[in-house]
């Protein structure tokens, strides 16, 4: 009996690299000769086809990982919502770096000829897509795809309006919409995403915005590069992805894997001392869910590759509900208030960095960031604003003192 396989044609920046098959319910991956950039570092080029274990890793790191999400994209599309491949051939037009799925015999295109183009919303209509994003991920009917647990739409800016993408065009902002359960969290991303910057840590460019009653938190996508109303698509991918790590297994990612990707970026150094500013940050203000999906690196066009700007940087300690154990050990340690000296020494040699780095980059963090954040208080009624604050204030003055 012959087995059924079906093709879908992976795209980057719109010409042809490889072709992903299902066969017998199993995905596999396989360069075609002519590929000469790899879609991943999971993924080298390679003769021979890639099983869908050792693939699965970067192509499902592409979806949602919500399983109501992927069953409402399931039900939309009659396909099952746990099959990677048939959620790629629905929704993979769109999705996060230059990577693209289209049928075989769907003529390539010539990304360098994209326009920005949507269908502008009115203020009613935004709030009613924004409601009913539980209903209608990610803009069904648009195939697009967006990783992650939180529900979340690609949209496109056109005159500071927002819009839905064209078929066809890619998308320019995420639009992430207040968390119910967890209080003004909306406002916790923009001020800690805020106070990143403030102290020289790349970030996206960011606001919030209200429309009606409806709050949102509006980010602009780092894997576009935009010229008037020109726009094409980069690279990217997160550190699971980049180790071939499923999404399921994320939290499974450490400080030692991540050395591992950081090692094969352009310029190691520099970029070790990027990710190590990142994770003291995430650790200083409570960020106890940054796991392997939320770093990301970005493959520049002149070949090189290097860590992209910060996003979801929350602080999650300011959550009763929440526990305190974070996602990465430093050292030894899963709690966020059991960190020593001797774990941040730890930290620095499984990122093979001097600990005297380290220990550099925690003092000048711990005496710019509970200023810049007194500075975003002022700015901002919030109450949230306020209790982070406090909860960072502690937390550095509790690791200035492991230093002392």
């Amino acid at each position: 009996m012959t087995r059924a396989i079906k093709r879908l044609s992976v795209r980057l920046y719109g010409k042809e690299v490889g072709i992903l098959e299902e066969v017998s319910g199993k995905m596999r991956f396989k360069y075609n000769e002519s590929a000469q950039v790899p879609i991943s570092l999971s993924l080298p080029i390679v003769d021979t086809a890639y099983s869908e274990k050792k693939c699965k890793g970067y192509f499902g790191g592409l979806l949602p990982e919500s399983y109501e999400t992927r069953k409402i994209i399931a039900m939309q599309h009659k396909i099952s919502a746990s099959n990677d491949f048939a959620m790629l051939a629905a929704i993979g037009r769109d999705c996060a770096g230059a990577v693209s799925f289209h049928s075989p015999d769907e003529p390539e295109q010539d990304e360098s000829e994209l326009i920005i183009d949507g269908d502008v919303l009115s203020n009613n209509e935004l709030e009613d897509h924004i409601i009913n994003l539980p209903k209608k991920p990610l803009s069904l009917g648009r195939k697009l795809s967006l990783a992650g647990a939180q529900e979340k739409t690609a949209v496109t800016l056109i005159n500071g309006q927002i819009a839905l993408a064209k078929s066809g065009s890619p998308t320019t902002h995420i639009l992430k919409p207040a968390i119910k359960r967890f209080k003004q969290s909306v406002m916790n991303e923009y001020i800690c995403m805020k106070a990143a910057k403030e102290i020289g840590i790349p970030v996206p460019a960011i606001e919030t915005r209200k429309v009606n009653d409806t709050e949102f938190f509006l980010i602009e996508r780092y894997d576009r590069h935009i010229e008037g109303n020109r726009i094409r698509r980069l690279q990217q991918e997160d550190f699971a992805q980049a180790l071939g790590v499923w999404a399921a297994d994320k939290y499974e990612v450490t400080f030692k894997d991540c050395a591992e990707v950081l090692t094969q970026l352009s310029k190691p150094a520099i970029n070790k001392a990027l990710f190590v500013e990142l994770a003291v940050f995430n650790y200083l203000i409570g960020n106890c869910d940054a796991h392997g999906k939320n770093f990301s690196i970005l493959f520049r066009e002149n070949g090189d590759i290097e860590m992209s700007p910060a996003y979801d940087l929350l602080c999650t300690c300011v959550y009763e509900e929440l526990d305190t154990n974070m996602s990465m050990k430093i050292g030894k340690s899963k709690e966020i208030k059991s960190v020593t000296h001797k774990g941040w020494t730890l930290f620095a040699k499984q990122l093979d960095i001097n600990p005297a780095f380290i220990e550099q980059t925690i003092k000048a963090q711990v005496k710019k960031l509970p200023a810049a954040l007194e500075s975003l208080v002022s700015e901002t009624e919030a109450e949230i604003a306020q209790d982070i604050l406090e909860f960072v204030s502690r937390n550095c003055d509790r690791t200035a003192a492991t230093f002392v």
